[in-house]
């Protein structure tokens, strides 16, 4: 049985980076439900509750939702300017990312969970079927942080909606949810460690725009 691990709030706050690079590990059934509940408790106006997490760990379900995030990296996103970053900058930031990256296009499939968490449209004439995102959120920042606790690495990508008509009926999503977030799962075979981020100070302005004192 797994209890809820000791695990410092802010420790688990700066150091929950993006962990592409998984090992293939099984991870637990309960570890999974576990993450899942965390996220259950995010904010959810009205209380509505619009999710659904669709946890694969079936190779052939994995190995086809690789197959077209792979396409979709190659075809749609690692343009040409960006793959001579990642070949020639490999230490700077942008080629650190794109590294990491590029190795989560090529090994999906590997991760031992993929969790998709779907989120429920609108469904008045206002919205217009628009997915309430402003729940769906929340929720996966909690469902990584608690990941962090069990020691589990984690990243959010949505790049595998480009096929998302496909991957969602291998699925079975209906049209009533959204299925444009993807969260890869595993034993991280990286370190933990603070992401670089620019310092509060120069994101924030206080009464009004521009206004830093």
């Amino acid at each position: 049985m797994f209890g809820h691990p000791e695990f410092d709030l802010f420790e688990a706050i700066y150091t929950t980076r993006s962990m592409r690079r998984l090992k293939p590990d099984p991870v637990p059934r309960e570890l999974i439900m576990r993450v899942i509940e965390a996220a259950t408790l995010g904010p959810s106006g009205s209380n509505r509750q619009p999710w659904i997490f669709i946890v694969v760990t079936e190779p052939a379900t994995k190995e086809f939702v690789a197959e077209r995030y792979k396409r979709a990296w190659d075809t749609y996103y690692l343009s040409a300017e960006k793959r001579v970053v990642m070949e020639t900058q490999p230490d700077s930031p942008a080629g650190k990312t794109l590294k990491s990256a590029n190795y989560l296009a090529n090994h999906l499939a590997e991760a031992p969970v993929l969790i998709f968490p779907c989120v429920k449209r609108y469904t008045d004439e206002r919205h217009a079927g628009r997915p309430m995102y402003g729940a769906i959120y929340p929720a996966v920042q909690n469902l990584c942080l608690a990941a962090r606790g069990y020691g589990l690495g984690t990243s959010i990508t949505g790049l595998h909606h480009i096929f998302g008509e496909e991957v969602d009926e291998m699925l079975g999503v209906p049209t009533t949810h959204a299925n444009e977030i993807l969260v890869p799962m595993g034993y991280p075979k990286g370190r933990w460690g603070r992401p670089a981020r620019k310092p509060a100070a120069d994101v924030t302005f206080f009464e009004r725009w521009g206004k830093r004192e």
